[in-house]
């Protein structure tokens, strides 16, 4: 920390050191899951199911919104 004094009206100004940010990397353990389907074409990776099925995810317009605020968030500098 420095103090600066000015001449003239004696004002004390005071700068903190600067302390550059830290990443803490925390390990997470994370369960696989496996689920089967009763309905026709069973599990792809099991005998008798069609390997040709063909999956598709569909984000709904809330979770891309709120992962949108997130990284918002995560980038806006308040002072």
């Amino acid at each position: 920390m420095t103090i600066n004094f000015k001449k003239g009206n004696m004002k004390e100004e005071r700068k903190a050191k600067y302390v550059t940010p830290q990443i803490e990397i925390i390990e997470m353990e994370s369960e696989g899951v496996m689920a089967l389907s009763n309905m026709p074409g069973g599990n792809p990776g099991m005998p008798g199911g069609r390997s040709s099925r063909r999956s598709t995810q569909r984000y709904s317009s809330s979770s891309i919104s709120e992962l949108e605020d997130l990284i918002n968030d995560i980038l806006t500098f308040e002072k």
